[in-house]
């Protein structure tokens, strides 16, 4: 009797498990998923140069139940576009481009618009030129292999812009693939090769890679999307080779944050260019647009936050950067949603919402 009287009395006296921080987003990552009823997801979040927390939840390969890691490749959509501006900015730093030069400096091929449209206003998107036209199937989802880059500006090379470059904002994938195709020339080698020699391998990003389409790439996911009703099937398929720069490269989240804290807090870029990426561009009146040298610039909760969103075949992707908590999350699925009844997905309150501020003070994980 003594016994089980002091047994319960040291129950009563343990302190009572409280869930850490890290738990408890690893719980959340898997409650995202199963509400977006998604194959795989993965999520990372460092501050200042240690990763506080990187997990993977689902399956990489439905058909042959690989699970998905953290080291899984994965398709980053329009967060491609962040490292395409990277790599000009890098560029304009050794002063291989001037962000203010006519584009044709560099792509000699492109035709003449009237207006010079420079580096800097491809990476803003206030060069006038147009967007996908996503009614148009083929033209959103391309099917040609272009073994070079620069042969797939065909497709909106000869359209009338869509106002004077340095007018109004319009956000174009298009714009960014010339860009692309201007550093690559630049760098006098291919986007994928300059995109290695003169961002992933500087910064150590293994992971992050265009995702070329005859290549075997190992880690990378299968790609799926998620249909009315909850069904997963595999995607559309997708030629990424017409848009590296704009969506088509891989990379993981762990990669992502290790990238923007590089770019905001690093010593990639100097001042002057890291102010490039920092700052909202100005149409030609003075008016600013909320997006800088590759990045939306926002204001959440009074605090500034750098952060691009992706969407892609097969995929959803978000990186954001904290200045004031020197804080850097990403996130990326291997799936994206078709029909309008699913709503927003869930993936993008996690990682938006959710993980900055369950994070924003937790402890290292590794340096």
């Amino acid at each position: 009797m003594r016994t089980l009287i002091l047994t319960i009395a040291l129950l009563l006296a343990a302190p009572i498990h409280a869930e850490v921080p890290a738990e408890a987003a690893s719980r959340l990552l898997r409650d995202a998923l199963a509400r977006d009823h998604g194959p795989g997801m993965m999520a990372a979040v460092a501050r200042g140069s240690c990763l506080v927390w990187s997990d993977a939840a689902g399956h990489a390969d439905l058909e042959q139940q690989v699970p998905l890691t953290t080291d899984t490749r994965m398709r980053i959509g329009s967060v491609s576009k962040t490292l395409t501006a990277a790599l000009a900015l890098r560029l304009v730093q050794d002063g291989q481009m001037d962000p203010d030069a006519d584009i044709r400096d560099y792509v000699p091929a492109f035709p003449d618009k009237g207006h010079p449209i420079t580096p800097g206003q491809l990476a803003a998107h206030v060069s006038g030129i147009r967007h996908y036209d996503f009614t148009n199937l083929m033209e959103a989802n391309n099917v040609r292999y272009y073994e070079r880059l620069e042969d797939a500006l065909v497709v909106f090379a000869g359209d009338d812009l869509l106002a004077t470059p340095g007018e109004s904002f319009e956000y174009s994938s298009f714009g960014y693939n010339l860009l692309g195709v201007a550093a690559a020339n630049a760098a006098g080698m291919s986007f994928g090769e300059a995109l290695a020699a003169r961002v992933t391998m500087p910064l150590g990003l293994e992971d992050t890679l265009i995702d070329h389409p005859l290549m075997l790439i190992p880690s990378r996911t299968r790609f799926y999307t998620v249909v009315d009703g909850g069904g997963a099937i595999n995607t559309i398929w997708r030629d990424s080779s017409d848009y590296y720069p704009s969506g088509g490269i891989l990379s993981t989240a762990e990669d992502l944050v290790k990238f923007a804290r590089a770019v905001f807090a690093g010593d990639f870029l100097d001042a002057e260019r890291r102010q490039l990426a920092q700052t909202r561009a100005e149409t030609n009146d003075g008016a600013e647009v909320a997006y800088s040298f590759g990045w939306e610039v926002r204001a959440v909760n009074g605090q500034r936050r750098y952060e691009h969103g992706g969407e892609t075949n097969g995929a959803y992707a978000r990186v954001i950067y904290l200045p004031e908590h020197d804080l850097a999350v990403a996130g990326i699925t291997n799936y994206n949603f078709w029909g309008e009844t699913l709503g927003e997905a869930a993936f993008f309150e996690f990682i938006v919402d959710t993980l900055p501020e369950l994070l924003a003070g937790a402890e290292c994980a590794r340096p």
